[in-house]
């Protein structure tokens, strides 16, 4: 969890993807007008998830708050600090980050945010505070 934080908050995608397995477990809260890709299986996809999300947000800081570890497992929860590149705000987004490590590498990769917080400062509109389906289809598969 160290390392990863520590390259995404230097900008650095191509090391956060080789923190990863060969085949990843992925999941992001999806996030309405996000350039980066939902679906990520492989390393360099890794990379090219936080290279799109470092061409919407230049990180200024990360802020952790609680990490839980047990075993290979770990759950981070914290606040990204970002200028948003489309309007130059500055913004903070709460997130929790839950990983597994196998292998020395990570396997699985949970990253919940506050996904309004990050459509509205990417600029989408029309997007609810809660979903219409809340709570029947709210819970990640």
């Amino acid at each position: 969890m160290e390392k990863l934080v520590a390259r995404w908050a230097a900008a650095d995608a191509a090391g956060a993807g080789r923190l990863f397995a060969d085949q990843v477990r992925w999941w992001t809260a999806p996030v309405p007008g996000a350039p980066w890709p939902e679906a990520v299986r492989t390393p360099r996809e890794v990379e090219a998830f936080f290279l799109a999300f470092l061409g919407a947000f230049e990180l200024t800081g990360i802020t952790t708050g609680r990490l839980v570890a047990g075993g290979a497992d770990a759950v981070l929860t914290g606040q990204l600090h970002a200028r948003v590149h489309v309007s130059g705000e500055s913004r903070s987004f709460d997130f929790a980050l839950a990983v597994s490590v196998r292998d020395d590498l990570i396997s699985d990769f949970r990253w919940y945010a506050d996904t309004l917080a990050f459509a509205r400062a990417l600029g989408t509109t029309g997007v609810p505070p809660v979903s219409p389906d809340w709570p029947h289809r709210s819970v990640p598969g």
